[in-house]
């Protein structure tokens, strides 16, 4: 039992996650502790030679672990695991990061909301810088504006002609009909800057994951 010895919160994930290990050990083990089996050949069910095994066909399964014993070591880890869990939940309220949000903002916040901006928030705010849309390059702009380009694509439209020679052979001309434009205002931002955003981004995650791991350090607390 570890629950009267000095842990932090990060030793009290890594227990649990011993104990859910050593749990499903022993109710492995209760699943074996219900019989011992013996299995052989024999050449008669009656008379003096019945159920005598034949040479070589005698096999027996012995159970390392009595019922009671299981059933025992399953309580006690139950019972250390909930203690742990409850006061992984007293802790969580109580321990404390600091965090520099995409503001500048220093800010002081407990481990589950650190938790909602890893894995609810900073996704959300990644995808949402992905989606922005992206100014296209290498196009022919005839105008721009202070968040914006215009330019213009232009796609020659042609016929292609056949006629014959008067010694019968087949002549293709393409004869242009004329061009095809759209004019298009692009409000798409730069890459670059999609780009610096999703890095300032990261670079939050990787701050926020760094103070889950300072509030973890926190000792864990006591149950009344």
């Amino acid at each position: 039992m570890f629950c009267g010895v000095n842990m932090t919160l990060g030793d009290a994930f890594n227990r649990r996650k011993k104990l859910s290990s050593d749990l499903q050990s022993w109710i492995n083990r209760l699943n074996l502790a219900g019989a011992e089996r013996r299995s052989y050949r024999t050449a008669s069910l009656e008379g003096e030679d019945a159920y005598r095994p034949e040479p070589g066909t005698d096999k027996a399964t012995a159970r390392a672990y009595t019922v009671q014993e299981c059933r025992e070591r399953i309580a006690a880890i139950l019972a250390e695991d909930e203690e742990l869990a409850l006061r992984i939940s007293r802790t969580n309220q109580q321990a404390r990061a600091e965090i520099e949000d995409l503001d500048g903002r220093v800010r002081v916040l407990s481990i589950p909301e650190l938790l909602v901006l890893k894995d609810d928030t900073i996704p959300k705010l990644e995808q949402a810088a992905r989606a922005v849309p992206l100014r296209a390059d290498n196009v022919g702009v005839y105008e721009t504006g202070e968040d914006w380009i215009r330019y213009r694509a232009v796609k020659r439209v042609e016929r292609k002609r056949e006629s014959f020679s008067d010694k019968g052979l087949k002549i293709e001309e393409i004869e242009l009909l004329g061009y095809d434009v759209a004019e298009v205002t692009d409000y798409g931002v730069p890459r670059r800057e999609q780009w610096d955003e999703i890095d300032r981004i990261a670079d939050y995650a990787q701050r926020v994951k760094q103070a889950i791991n300072r509030a973890n350090k926190t000792e864990l607390a006591d149950l009344d």
